[in-house]
């Protein structure tokens, strides 16, 4: 990996944990890891570990230079998949 996409792939993952950061306190997501196996990869340690995780692949799914508020579109993504899945758990 050259030194470019190194920055890059530090710089994402910065991004994503302040993110997933702001999404725990702005959903009032609790401490505990509830959320590892719904939005995580299973080996995330945390609920935040796993949202942010799920918040770098939503990163890589969408041009994030082109979001103006990356945050709401993610607080809009975020509720979308755990009423989807609390609806299956029914």
């Amino acid at each position: 990996m050259n030194s470019v996409s190194h920055s890059l792939s530090i710089s994402r993952r910065a991004v994503a944990n302040r993110l997933a950061s702001a999404l725990a306190v702005t959903m009032q997501i609790p401490q505990g890891t509830a959320l590892v196996y719904i939005l995580g990869n299973g080996d995330e340690s945390s609920n935040t570990a796993a949202l942010a995780s799920w918040v770098e692949t939503k990163l890589s799914q969408l041009d994030f230079e082109d979001q103006q508020d990356p945050l709401t579109y993610l607080i809009a993504q975020l509720e979308r998949e755990l009423l989807s899945f609390q609806e299956g758990a029914v």
